[in-house]
């Protein structure tokens, strides 16, 4: 199962089965959060194998049980732009949550409160904030799917170019904004958008006001990659 495949099987679990996490399993997530890493600047470090890999942190949505493994995503903070960081590890924190789909694995999307007090899962550097977590394992019952904001306010056109209205964009844009309705956003709420511009290929994509958002725009940007194919259009800068 390649990522895009993830994609569209991924649904959040929070309850999970005792059952562990396999030596190939542990092998490949940890191999990718080495390159995530590097590419990105961060700290992701893999809990496993924990009695409680929330490291009894509350949490900030949902209930979760039997939680044994974890994606800490880890990072320091841009001086100007603190939610730098946030999109950062939406991004490089989907990659990982697919690549756990992908690994026949469970996951959920979790963001814990005095993640600096915790009781030793992770380390967390004086200079350093861990803005959100992926709890993963084998799910107790199987997630659902969850409901999304219409096509057209996800995506929208600028005026002045040689395309109208969404239902004339180009197919690329158009799958990745489906793309984008299938991915995880703190209560359900998508604060992004996506405008064509009047290139017809260049995308600029925002976080709009609502809770997370700036993980919610790395988290939705890979996903618009997936289904857009990078070859087919730019991000404005």
């Amino acid at each position: 199962m390649n990522l895009l495949e993830a994609m569209k099987e991924r649904h959040a679990v929070r309850n999970f089965t005792d059952e562990p996490l396999s030596r190939e399993q542990i092998e490949t997530l940890s191999h990718a959060i080495a390159k995530l890493n590097a590419a990105h600047g961060l700290d992701i470090q893999l809990i496993h194998d924990a009695d409680d890999a929330l490291g009894g942190c509350p949490t900030h949505y949902g209930r979760f049980a039997g939680v044994h493994n974890l994606i800490a995503l880890i990072g320091a903070d841009d001086a100007m732009a603190p939610e730098v960081l946030d999109e950062r590890v939406g991004y490089a924190g989907e990659v990982l949550a697919l690549t756990a789909v992908s690994l026949g694995l469970d996951t959920s999307w979790v963001v814990l409160h005095e993640a600096d007090k915790h009781e030793g899962a992770w380390t967390l550097g004086a200079a350093q904030r861990m803005p959100a977590a992926i709890v993963l394992g084998h799910g107790a019952r199987p997630g659902r799917a969850h409901r999304s904001k219409p096509a057209e306010e996800l995506g929208v056109i600028a005026p002045g170019g040689s395309v109208n209205d969404y239902a004339d964009a180009p197919q690329w844009f158009r799958d990745g904004i489906e793309a984008v309705m299938l991915a995880p956003s703190a209560l359900g709420k998508q604060p992004v958008r996506f405008t064509l511009l009047d290139d017809a290929r260049t995308v600029k994509a925002e976080a709009l006001d609502g809770v997370q958002a700036h993980i919610c725009l790395g988290i939705d940007k890979l996903h618009f990659e997936l289904g857009a194919g990078t070859g087919n259009f730019e991000w404005a800068e």
